[in-house]
């Protein structure tokens, strides 16, 4: 039986290393058990293999094997078998899978017993890997990628959300895992208990780490568990082209939803029999890919394919992994999980082994050098998780001793047999008590300790993975995968560096827009209850819920803690169960709330005895109860023996409602006259006399008044003084509006309805001239390289340029970006002026030289005397007014136009309609030849007109013209009072009559007025920069996250700048004054190339140029906008956004201004 023996022993290795550590998300913490359903399939799959698939026999000597020698003459059963490799197979010499080792026999196997004596082929025992690297530290300093198990975001125990993950220790995160729809073949969360937000949680972190690449990794081992809806989605999607391209289609949709770099195939396992696979799975893997592969290649993204293998032969048998690898960027090897409590069900028995030992792992690596795979494409595996069992013999406590079942479950993951890293952290914390024995095996790289008496567990810490990861360098893979993020505790950096908590780096995140992308939240998946899954929902954002408390309710069963779709828990009633053995999170009746509806931080208010629980202000009174229960500031077991408990919830509209309102003063305090009275009380502030007549609480007139209907509740006694579950508390005191106090040392409550027209109102009244009135003290467009420089340009260009680059996004953030880098180089380092309005130095690099030139004074808005003096100023302008934004309110982008009679005299700003680095673009333009692209990324494009030499336009730009040459005129200085000393009448050069022509004291009908934050984002979008500079964006979005109501205010304001900027520029009153800037403009172009010889063929340079620049600031502003919408909405959770609070707010402006980006245009051309 030899030949069969050796058959059994190939078999053996491959399940020994057949483990890949992923577990089912269960949050019961039941999904290690898919460890024991592993060994029953693994019994199985040996059952099966014995009984139809090997040798001819018994034959005349009694054994079993092939050819003549059993299946001739005197065979007796099974006498049509060919041999798995050479001589007796079919066809003839047949090869063994991965190029192992057919024996003697004509078994395909990797040990000596298939690689020597009379082996047939392929009989290297040990194979050297391709292109062996030179221990160049690559794990440290290539790929590090965390797999994070998105199902811990709801474990009750140890839970770990996205943000929780220590990010900047990665290169790539892979979110495990997506399933995938058995009918439609689109990507879905893995069940329906995992929220979708999970998916923009991950998509986050690229705020904090910007250089993080995200993966979704799609499939997993209980994916294709036997008997499940969703075995045979991959082969089915495999073996059909059009299965495939849609597949494709959908996971591209879905990376370009949430902004995700990549997809990590995780099919568990093709072909194998005991997984559901077929024979002609590992072909159709291989198109599987290659359709991936194009379609993502057609996209114009650059996004990345791995798929995962497995370190046992049984497994990667199946895997064309030569056919796959030309398709994929790298393969992720599973090497963990290489021994545990199944052992005990096959031929290895009970005996404990440590399930990442080097000594196995570089066995399974063999098995890819063998089939020409070379290390640089393969990321290494790591557990973050021990293997634990149950000692025999306590005295015996090594590798190879009995063990007699799993160790006793975590105290976090509840799992016999299963230690997260945290667990045995913990455990080795308090080994004093212990009696704890661990052991480093340095060859086999891994630790194993007991403790307990009988307790034994082989796991991975610092120096165990350095010596991995000594091997793996020296062997040259290009990198490292962690089973998984979620597991590591503190410890989780060591490969990178040591773990410190992760800073927040916020830069602009972008994700693409799917208006096709249609999944229904809780759909059934192919119909089948066990496999509901929640999908994205890209649907309208909801009005915001004004009615509170309203719609909530108290479940109906005490055992049950689920609430309705929709709805979200935010209590639990005990209401008399009895808990024994239970949670006290999970026991009682579930209170549930709408997700619009806004209540957060929930807690029973009232102690036992005799109970008047009553809510504080800002909050709203869900439920009463005499237990009370979960969250409670007193124990639920403490029940009111008269009187309720209230649950009361924070109202998250409360602040951005409340803001601008307030208690009058002193005892006799008024409203002012732009103020109305909401509520009032007898006695505010503890000054109550005959003599005073109480306070009253304001709010702006201005803005819809934010509550209705405020009313005091409570008398005698006040046992009844808490608001109804649609109003909130606004104030409690103990006298209300009366003189009668409440006795009990008991208080009244102020209640009030809130206005559902101010709930849903956004106000963005933010002044960045206000804030930092240095940026607006002059006309900012001329100035921004000084007092913008820093944000504007170096961290902006500089880190978005990085992130983009690391998320090879090709042209889904160029709005984001900061200007080309042919418009980039703009005077900095240039000195201030002396004097606000004052020359300003431009400067155009070349090969040999700089053209260096200033621009013309001008007066300002701070030069209040000379605009308004009679006769000059404002009066010789075009247009002679001012405008600015015709309302406070967020989405109101409309302009108002203030006639100059009616003009205060500060608060706004004179500004050149044609921006004064505009010649500055059209000599660039002229020199290099490139214009100027809405993406950065895309290829450049050249004039068609001739270019203009470096020594041409160093001489002409500043040349006289001829005398004799009569030009056109350009200014008129009206009136020489008011004008600054030192100013004196340009020269008549191509440069002094252009920058004299855009606005000049001479010449200000070429100027117009506006405040001053429409004239700071004009100068910004003109420049194509970012709308807002990366700081500012860090510090905002940072404290936006946190519901700060400033923050968020400043994000919105600036929004509606860039479309009151292009209202501005479509008014149809400005009209004439930009045709006239313009054609003085061209006419300045004309006369250079009619009368400067150098400057010859300008004017068909700048026909090309200015359209293409028209369309360039218009698309710029556009894609910003649409970036903006989809970073907030993606790091916005659901449940955020439906809170009625100020991020509420937030979804809502950026998704309407998303919606109305075709407005950024310039609605007419004025060079027609």
């Amino acid at each position: 039986m030899k030949p069969f023996h050796l058959l059994l022993t190939g078999l053996l290795l491959g399940h020994a290393l057949a483990g890949d550590g992923y577990s089912s998300p269960s949050p019961t913490h039941k999904r290690f058990s898919v460890l024991e359903r592993r060994a029953r399939e693994i019994r199985e799959s040996t059952a099966v293999v014995k009984r139809n698939d090997f040798t001819c026999g018994p034959g005349k000597d009694g054994w079993c094997g092939y050819g003549p020698t059993y299946c001739g003459t005197g065979c007796t059963s099974n006498c049509d078998a060919h041999a798995e490799c050479g001589r007796d197979a079919v066809p003839v010499n047949k090869t063994c899978p991965l190029n192992t080792c057919c024996s003697e026999f004509g078994f395909c196997g990797t040990t000596k017993d298939f690689c020597t004596g009379k082996c047939q082929s392929n009989c290297v025992e040990h194979p050297k890997p391709l292109g062996r690297g030179k221990g160049g530290k690559t794990l440290s300093k290539t790929i590090v990628i965390g797999y994070y198990e998105a199902w811990n975001d709801r474990s009750l125990c140890h839970q770990t959300t996205a943000n929780d993950l220590p990010v900047n220790g990665l290169t790539h995160l892979n979110y495990a895992f997506a399933f995938i729809d058995p009918t439609t073949f689109k990507l879905t969360t893995i069940d329906a208990a995992t929220p979708v937000h999970t998916f923009k949680d991950v998509a986050a972190l690229k705020l904090k780490n910007p250089a993080l690449e995200l993966f979704v990794s799609i499939g997993g081992w209980t994916f294709s568990d036997n008997g499940t809806a969703t075995q045979p989605v991959f082969g089915n999607i495999a073996r059909s082209p059009a299965n495939r391209q849609t597949f494709a289609n959908n996971v591209l949709k879905f990376l370009n939803t949430y902004g995700y770099d990549g997809v990590d195939i995780d099919w568990e396992y093709p072909g194998a029999p005991d997984r559901g696979g077929k024979p002609e799975d590992t072909k159709n893997y291989v198109l599987m890919l290659e359709t991936l592969r194009k379609t993502f290649h057609d996209s114009g993204r650059k996004l990345g394919i791995t798929f995962t293998a497995p370190s046992s032969f049984w497994y990667l048998r199946w895997f064309d992994l030569t056919g796959m690898v030309k398709y994929v960027d790298w393969i992720n090897i599973m090497t963990y999980d290489l021994h545990g409590v199944w052992d005990s069900s096959n031929p290895i028995g009970p005996i404990v082994q440590a399930h990442t030992n080097l000594t196995e792992i570089k066995l399974a690596t063999e098995l890819f050098w063998r089939a020409g795979i070379p290390p640089s494409k393969l990321a290494l595996g790591f557990g973050f998780y021990g293997r634990a069992f149950t000692l025999k013999d306590p005295t015996c406590n090594k590798p190879g001793c009995p063990f007699t079942s799993g160790a006793k479950p975590g105290v976090c993951t509840g799992t016999s047999g299963y230690l997260a890293h945290y667990e045995i952290q913990d455990i080795i914390a308090k080994s004093k008590k212990r009696d704890l024995i661990t052991v480093h095996d340095k060859e086999a790289a891994v630790k194993y300790m007991a403790w307990d008496n009988d307790q034994w567990v082989s796991f991975d810490d610092s120096e165990t993975f350095k010596n991995k990861i000594k091997w793996a360098d020296d062997i040259g893979f290009t990198g490292s995968l962690i089973w998984a993020s979620d597991l590591g505790g503190l410890l989780f950096l060591f490969l990178r560096r040591p773990f410190y908590i992760p800073h927040t780096i916020l830069l602009l995140y972008a994700k693409i827009s799917t208006d096709d992308y249609e999944l229904s939240a809780h759909k059934a998946l192919s119909g089948n209850p066990e496999f509901s899954m929640e999908n994205p929902d890209f649907g309208a954002m909801p009005e915001i819920d004004a009615s509170f408390g309203h719609n909530c309710y108290k479940g109906g069963s005490q055992f049950d803690d689920r609430c309705d779709p929709g709805f979200g828990r935010v209590g639990l009633d005990r209401d008399g169960v009895d808990c024994s053995g239970i949670h006290e999170s999970q026991c009682g009746r579930p209170i549930c709330c709408p997700e619009t509806s806004g209540m957060t931080g929930c807690m029973w208010r009232g102690s036992g005895g005799d109970c008047n629980g009553q809510c504080h202000e800002g909050e709203v009174k869900i439920a009463a109860s005499s237990w009370g229960g979960t969250p409670g500031e007193s124990s639920p077991t403490k029940k009111c023996n008269r009187g309720d408990k209230a649950l009361c919830c924070k109202a998250n509209s409360y602040t951005s409602l409340t803001e601008g309102c307030r208690w009058t003063g002193g005892c006799s305090g008024e409203c002012n006259s732009d103020e109305e009275s909401v509520a009032y009380a007898r006695d505010r502030w503890g000054l109550s006399t005959v003599f005073c007549n109480g306070n009253h609480y304001c709010c702006k007139k201005d803005r819809p008044i934010p509550f209705r209907n405020c009313h005091w509740v409570g008398e005698g006694d006040c046992a009844d003084n808490t608001c109804a579950k649609s109003e909130v508390t606004l104030w409690t005191n103990d006298q209300g509006d009366s003189y009668s106090a409440c006795s009990w040392w008991r208080n009244k409550a102020l209640c009030c309805t809130p206005n559902a027209a101010a709930l849903n109102e956004d106000i963005c009244d933010y002044d960045a001239c206000a804030d930092d009135p240095d940026l607006c003290d002059e006309d900012l467009e001329d100035d921004l390289d000084d007092d913008l420089d820093d944000d504007l340009r170096d961290d902006f260009e500089d880190d978005l340029e990085d992130y983009l680059r690391a998320a090879n996004w090709t042209g889904i953030g160029d709005g984001l970006e900061y200007g080309s880098e042919d418009l980039a180089e703009e005077l900095t380092g240039k000195p201030r002026s002396l004097y606000p309005g004052g020359p300003r130095q431009y400067v155009l690099e070349m090969a040999k030289r700089k053209l260096v030139w200033y621009s013309r004074p001008y007066p300002t808005g701070n030069k209040h005397k000379y605009l308004f003096r009679p006769g000059t100023g404002l009066a010789t302008m075009l247009l002679k007014g001012s405008y600015g934004k015709a309302s406070e309110v967020c989405t109101n982008s409309g302009l108002a136009f203030t006639r100059m009679a009616d003009m205060a005299k500060k608060g706004f700003q004179t500004e050149h309609l044609l921006e004064l680095q505009l010649p500055n673009l059209l000599l660039r333009t002229a020199y290099t030849g490139k214009l100027p692209k809405v993406a950065k990324t895309a290829a450049t494009q050249f004039i068609k007109a001739a270019r203009i030499t470096e020594e041409n336009l160093y001489t002409g730009w500043h040349k006289l013209y001829p005398d004799n040459i009569k030009l056109n005129q350009f200014y008129e200085v009206v009136n020489w009072k008011g004008l600054p000393k030192d100013y004196l009448p340009p020269p008549n050069t191509p440069c002094g009559r252009m920058m004299t022509l855009m606005g000049d004291w001479g010449n200000m009908q070429n100027l117009a007025v506006t405040t001053g934050d429409i004239n700071l984002m004009k100068g910004t979008l003109f420049r194509l920069y970012n709308p807002i500079g990366a700081k500012s964006f860090e510090e905002w979005f940072g404290g936006g996250m946190q519901s700060d109501v400033e923050s968020i205010r400043k994000i919105e304001t600036k929004l509606k700048n860039v479309f009151l900027v292009f209202a501005y520029l479509n008014d149809v009153g400005l009209e004439p004054v930009w045709r006239q800037a313009y054609q003085g403009f061209n006419q300045e172009v004309i006369n250079m190339d009619l009368h400067m010889p150098e400057l010859k063929g300008i004017k068909a340079i700048w026909d090309e140029l200015w359209p293409v620049y028209q369309q360039v600031v218009a698309e710029r502003a556009a894609n910003w906008v649409l970036d903006l919408y989809n970073m907030i909405d993606n790091s916005v959770s659901a449940e955020m956004a439906a809170s009625g609070g100020p991020l509420a707010k937030l979804v809502q402006t950026t998704k309407h201004y998303a919606e109305i980006r075709d407005h950024l245009r310039w609605s007419k051309d004025v060079g027609k």
